[in-house]
């Protein structure tokens, strides 16, 4: 899915995946810490608040990503902090697992 609608004209960001929750319509992207910590969080955290201000519908959003985010680790903390602020939450993919079977029940 497409982004510009939310931000701005030619936005070349694509949602990974969406999805509708009892009115809310849920967003996915993946982002990979490993390779570029600073982009993964900054750009989706942009594209969120768009979203969020511009949508006629409650959103939520969560951040797929290819490593944990580990505590002792400050480029981690520093990732996991703007997703968190931007109300992304943020789901390592070794939580992936379970992360997924409490969201199906609840997908319309």
């Amino acid at each position: 899915m497409g982004v510009a609608e939310f931000a701005f004209p030619g936005d070349p960001m694509r949602i990974v995946y969406s999805y509708r929750r009892n009115g809310t319509r849920g967003y996915v992207q993946t982002r990979s810490v490993s390779r570029a910590p600073g982009d993964c969080s900054k750009s989706y955290a942009y594209t969120a608040s768009r979203i969020a201000a511009r949508a006629p519908f409650a959103s939520e959003f969560a951040a797929v990503t290819d490593v944990p985010l580990l505590a002792e680790n400050e480029r981690h903390c520093f990732v996991r902090d703007t997703l968190r602020d931007a109300g992304i939450e943020p789901v390592g993919m070794d939580q992936f697992a379970t992360w997924v079977p409490k969201l199906k029940p609840t997908i319309q």
